[in-house]
C-alpha cells in the first residue's frame, strides 16, 4: 500500500470499532468488468474474521475497493464507525484507522525501513521520542523473527517474499489500525514463520483491531480462533458461519462453493 501519505497524518483517537458493507458490488474501472457482485457484511467487534475462497474469488479486489483503491468502482455503501466512507480516498480512510497489508508492498528506495517505522509509530501511536519509537519498532520486527538489522535497510528493496510479507504485517502493527485487511499474509512464508505470523495476528486483536484476514488455505488458520468465516466464490459470499467451513474447505475444498455460487446466478 502506498505510504506517501504518512506525512500528512495525524495520532488517532480510538472509538468503538465497526465496519460495515452494504451489496458492495466491484468492477474494474479501466473494463467495466464486475468482480464482485453485492457483498453485505457488519463486523461488529475486535476479532479475526476470515474470508476465504480460491484464486480468482474476489477477494483481494474486496479488500482493495475497501481501502479506496482508485482502480475499482464501487457500488453500495461501506462504513467505518458508523461514517460512510464509500467516496473517500485511501489517504482519508487511512486517516479513519483502516489500513490494507498488501499481496505486494511498494518499494521505496532511498528511505530506509527505520525511517518509515519511525514516522508511523510517532503519528499514529503518539510517541515523541524517536528513540522510543525505534525501539517499538525492533520489538515489532522481532515479534516477526526479523533482526533489529532490518531498519537499515531501504524499504522493501531487495526483500525476499516471506520478508516482504513479515514487514508489511509488522508496519500494520506499528499502525495499531481500527480495521486491518490482511491480503493472504501466509503466502510466500515458510511452514516455521506461520506461527510468528499468527502471533501478530493475535496482537492486531488483542489492542482492539477488527482483523479481515484473507487467505485461500487453511494452513494458518489451524494458530487461529476466528470470530467468523465467510467463503467467497466467483464474486459471491457464498457461505457465512464459523471454523466448520474451514474443515470443510480442507476436506472436501471448493466444490460445494462453486455449486452454492451456481444456484445464486453465478456462471
Amino acid at each position: 500500500m502506498c505510504l506517501h501519505y504518512l506525512a500528512s497524518l495525524a495520532p488517532q483517537v480510538r472509538c468503538v470499532d465497526l465496519l460495515e458493507l452494504y451489496d458492495v458490488k466491484v468492477s474494474v474501472k479501466e473494463t467495466g468488468r464486475r468482480i464482485v457482485h453485492g457483498v453485505t457484511a457488519r463486523l461488529t467487534k475486535p476479532g479475526i474474521y476470515i474470508v476465504m475462497g480460491p484464486n480468482g474469488a474476489g477477494k483481494s479486489s474486496l479488500a482493495n475497493a475497501v481501502m479506496g483503491h482508485e482502480a475499482y468502482r464501487v457500488e453500495g455503501r461501506i462504513l467505518l464507525d458508523g461514517q460512510d466512507i464509500t467516496g473517500l480516498s485511501t489517504a482519508e480512510r487511512a486517516l479513519r484507522g483502516l489500513t490494507l497489508a498488501s499481496q505486494n508492498p511498494e518499494e521505496i528506495e532511498g528511505v530506509r525501513v527505520s525511517e518509515v517505522f519511525a514516522r508511523i509509530i510517532k503519528r499514529f501511536r503518539g510517541v515523541e521520542s524517536t528513540a522510543e519509537a525505534l525501539g517499538l519498532a525492533r520489538e515489532l520486527l522481532e515479534t516477526l523473527g526479523l533482526p533489529a538489522s532490518m531498519l537499515n535497510r531501504e524499504y522493501m528493496v531487495g526483500m525476499s517474499g516471506g520478508e516482504r510479507k513479515k514487514l508489511e504485517l509488522a508496519r500494520v502493527l506499528a499502525q495499531k489500525p481500527k480495521v486491518a485487511l490482511l491480503d493472504e499474509p501466509d503466502s510466500g512464508v515458510d511452514v516455521e514463520s506461520l506461527r510468528l505470523v499468527a502471533n501478530a495476528v493475535g496482537r492486531l486483536v488483542d489492542e482492539g483491531s477488527i482483523v479481515v484476514l484473507i487467505t485461500h488455505q487453511p494452513r494458518l488458520l489451524h494458530y487461529l480462533e476466528p470470530s467468523e468465516v465467510y467463503v467467497m466464490y466467483n464474486g459471491r459470499v457464498v457461505a457465512v458461519g464459523g471454523y466448520e467451513l474451514v474443515e470443510r474447505i480442507e476436506n472436501e475444498g471448493y466444490g460445494w462453493a462453486a455449486q452454492l455460487a451456481r444456484s445464486a446466478g453465478a456462471p
